[in-house]
Protein backbone atom coordinates (compact mmCIF):
# COMPACT_ATOMS: atom_id res chain seq x y z
CA UNK A 1 0.00 0.00 0.00
CA UNK A 2 1.57 3.66 -0.91
CA UNK A 3 1.65 6.08 1.94
CA UNK A 4 3.05 9.31 3.25
CA UNK A 5 4.82 10.06 6.34
CA UNK A 6 3.25 13.09 8.56
CA UNK A 7 6.92 15.08 7.42
CA UNK A 8 6.19 14.55 3.67
CA UNK A 9 2.33 15.60 4.47
CA UNK A 10 3.68 18.39 6.98
CA UNK A 11 5.47 20.06 3.66
CA UNK A 12 3.40 19.24 1.15
CA UNK A 13 0.81 21.16 3.06
CA UNK A 14 2.98 23.72 3.86
CA UNK A 15 3.97 24.07 -0.37
CA UNK A 16 0.39 24.67 -1.27
CA UNK A 17 -0.45 27.31 1.76
CA UNK A 18 3.12 29.24 0.28
CA UNK A 19 1.87 28.86 -3.73
CA UNK A 20 -0.80 30.83 -5.62
CA UNK A 21 -2.27 27.30 -6.54
CA UNK A 22 -5.60 28.49 -8.37
CA UNK A 23 -8.88 26.22 -7.68
CA UNK A 24 -9.60 23.00 -9.18
CA UNK A 25 -5.43 22.46 -9.50
CA UNK A 26 -2.93 20.72 -7.21
CA UNK A 27 0.53 19.15 -6.52
CA UNK A 28 0.72 15.75 -8.38
CA UNK A 29 3.24 12.87 -7.66
CA UNK A 30 4.04 12.49 -11.49
CA UNK A 31 6.54 10.18 -12.84
CA UNK A 32 7.73 9.76 -16.49
CA UNK A 33 6.68 11.32 -19.02
CA UNK A 34 4.52 13.56 -17.15
CA UNK A 35 7.86 14.54 -14.54
CA UNK A 36 10.27 15.41 -17.37
CA UNK A 37 12.87 16.47 -14.59
CA UNK A 38 15.96 14.52 -13.20
CA UNK A 39 15.56 11.28 -11.04
CA UNK A 40 12.57 8.43 -10.74
CA UNK A 41 9.39 11.22 -9.77
CA UNK A 42 8.77 14.47 -9.54
CA UNK A 43 5.92 16.69 -7.50
CA UNK A 44 4.24 19.53 -10.31
CA UNK A 45 1.33 21.59 -9.91
CA UNK A 46 -1.68 19.95 -12.25
CA UNK A 47 -5.55 20.06 -12.95
CA UNK A 48 -7.68 17.55 -10.44
CA UNK A 49 -9.06 14.77 -12.94
CA UNK A 50 -11.68 12.52 -11.80
CA UNK A 51 -9.05 9.28 -11.75
CA UNK A 52 -7.12 10.93 -9.16
CA UNK A 53 -6.55 8.96 -5.39
CA UNK A 54 -5.94 12.57 -3.47
CA UNK A 55 -4.00 12.78 -0.25
CA UNK A 56 -5.31 15.10 2.31
CA UNK A 57 -4.30 16.56 5.56
CA UNK A 58 -6.37 18.17 8.08
CA UNK A 59 -9.19 18.71 5.11
CA UNK A 60 -6.83 19.58 2.84
CA UNK A 61 -5.91 17.76 -0.83
CA UNK A 62 -2.48 18.39 -0.47
CA UNK A 63 -1.26 15.70 -3.04
CA UNK A 64 -2.88 14.08 -6.38
CA UNK A 65 -2.09 10.80 -8.06
CA UNK A 66 -3.44 8.72 -10.74
CA UNK A 67 -5.51 5.90 -9.44
CA UNK A 68 -3.50 3.41 -12.04
CA UNK A 69 -0.45 4.55 -10.68
CA UNK A 70 -1.27 2.90 -7.11
CA UNK A 71 -0.24 -0.43 -7.94
CA UNK A 72 3.14 0.36 -9.44
CA UNK A 73 3.72 2.34 -5.54
CA UNK A 74 2.42 -0.74 -3.51
CA UNK A 75 4.62 -0.82 -0.59
CA UNK A 76 6.15 2.54 -1.28
CA UNK A 77 6.69 5.44 1.53
CA UNK A 78 6.41 9.02 0.07
CA UNK A 79 8.68 10.69 2.70
CA UNK A 80 10.51 14.21 3.29
CA UNK A 81 13.57 13.62 4.92
CA UNK A 82 17.20 14.73 5.35
CA UNK A 83 19.65 12.85 2.69
CA UNK A 84 23.01 13.80 1.82
CA UNK A 85 21.84 15.66 -0.53
CA UNK A 86 19.80 17.45 1.87
CA UNK A 87 16.52 17.77 2.81
CA UNK A 88 13.89 16.72 0.13
CA UNK A 89 11.26 14.18 -1.05
CA UNK A 90 12.53 10.71 -1.16
CA UNK A 91 10.25 7.60 -2.42
CA UNK A 92 11.14 4.50 -0.81
CA UNK A 93 10.38 1.13 -2.40
CA UNK A 94 9.59 -1.62 0.29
Amino acid sequence: MFSVTDSAKEELKRIVESRSIEAGRCLRLAVQPTWPGPGDFGIVIDHEKAEDHAVALRGTKILLLQEQMLPQLDESILDYKDTPEGTRFTLDVY
